[in-house]
């Protein structure tokens, strides 16, 4: 078995991991990057159709404050460009159908005065927190032992149906689980640390640009920069720290190197041995913290045939299994690309369903673009943190 030697070993070939490495190597230190799968970019990836056609199938959209990101594009020589905003988007609830323009739905007065109200006081709750020890902030204890979804289901905070229906979508959207499974103080600390409620949930915030070739581009040239000093299908086993230096061992060499930077998501860091072994409460951490679900399903037309309606792409639909759709079209604008998606509990009830029955599950745009209705040419599904 191979034997290495650096500066410094990055565990993960994702974004987070391949960046760091380029940022050290960068910095004149030696790097090895030790990567599980047969590929870098984690949850980014591309999916190249046969006639050439690539497609983004995991994280795909970079938007307003991700300056580092388009900083990062830029760096390595890829172009972006903006999402299609123009036109209405299409609101489905309670059965009815309606189109609406800007971020706003056109809701009665007291669903709209509930639904904002709602959004403000989660505000005020999350700007209370100290970013540095928000579990020292005063109640912190009784914000953690209550849920998300037990605050959105009180009628002093969320009076009305419409607007409950779309804030438990929206936030079940942006943690990627049940409210109910979401401790509030949890809640609040990650919309403190990147922005707001209002923030995450606006698509015209959130999905401002793509990447031009998918965004899996970001991480192969990232990668190609760093050469040899990433190894692929090579999935780490153990870190043992010693008085000097820190020994990895995974499954086609070993590395020694004075830092090791684990850049994978916490249950995979949980499934490494470490010697000596992690603080007790940060190992139970790692093996507790449990990824998101999301299902999303592109589907590829000719045309963009949406945008001739006057339409986005863009479906909202917090009753629905498929509560998002967005237009996910290449720079040209053929050919057409819809990209839907379910999260939570949903996205785990559709991946429970064979291939066929998640597609007409997802019904593309659920009725809401009825219009020239017509097949796709292609249609693929990827579920995540399972892909």
């Amino acid at each position: 078995m191979e034997s290495r030697q650096a500066d410094v070993c990055v565990v993960g070939a994702g974004l987070a991991g391949l960046a760091a490495a380029r940022r050290l190597m960068q910095a004149g230190r030696s790097v090895v990057v030790l990567e599980a799968r047969d590929r870098v970019g984690g949850r980014v990836w591309n999916k190249t159709l046969p006639d050439g056609l690539v497609i983004s199938v995991g994280g795909t959209w970079l938007g307003l404050r991700q300056d580092r990101m388009f900083a990062l594009c830029q760096e390595v020589g890829l172009e972006t460009y903006a999402q299609y905003h123009e036109g209405d988007t299409i609101l489905q609830l309670d059965g009815r159908t309606q189109r609406y323009h800007g971020m706003v739905p056109k809701l009665n007065l007291f669903a709209l005065a509930a639904l904002g109200i709602a959004f403000k006081r989660l505000e005020r709750m999350a700007q209370r927190l100290p970013l540095d020890a928000p579990w020292d902030t005063p109640g912190a204890k009784a914000l953690d032992a209550r849920t998300l979804g037990g605050w959105l289901a009180s009628p002093l905070n969320v009076p009305t149906a419409p607007a409950k229906a779309l804030l438990g979508a929206a936030m079940t959207t942006l943690f990627c689980t049940d409210p109910s499974q979401l401790s509030l103080l949890g809640a609040l600390v990650l919309a403190r640390g990147g922005g707001n409620f209002e923030y995450y949930t606006d698509t015209k915030q959130t999905e401002t640009h793509l990447i031009d070739g998918g965004s899996h581009g970001l991480a192969t040239r990232l990668a190609m920069r760093l050469g040899e000093a990433v190894r692929l299908a090579s999935p780490v086993r153990r870190i043992a720290q010693t008085a000097t230096d820190v020994d990895l061992d995974a499954e086609t060499c070993t590395v020694r190197a004075e830092w090791v930077i684990v850049a994978t998501p916490p249950v995979l860091a949980s499934h490494i041995e470490y010697d000596p072994p992690l603080p007790a409460a940060y190992g139970h951490l790692l093996r507790r913290w449990a990824a998101g679900a999301i299902m999303r399903v592109n589907t590829v037309y000719e045309t963009p045939f949406w945008r001739a309606d006057g339409l986005n792409g863009e479906t909202v639909a917090p009753q629905s299994p498929v509560p998002v759709s967005l237009d996910q079209s290449p720079r040209s604008g053929v050919p057409g690309i819809l990209c839907s998606f379910s999260f939570g509990p949903s996205a785990l009830a559709l991946a429970r369903l064979d291939a066929d029955q998640r597609t007409l599950m997802h019904g593309l745009m659920e009725g809401a673009v009825r219009s020239g209705e017509r097949a796709a040419e292609e249609v693929l599904a990827r579920k995540w943190p399972s892909s």
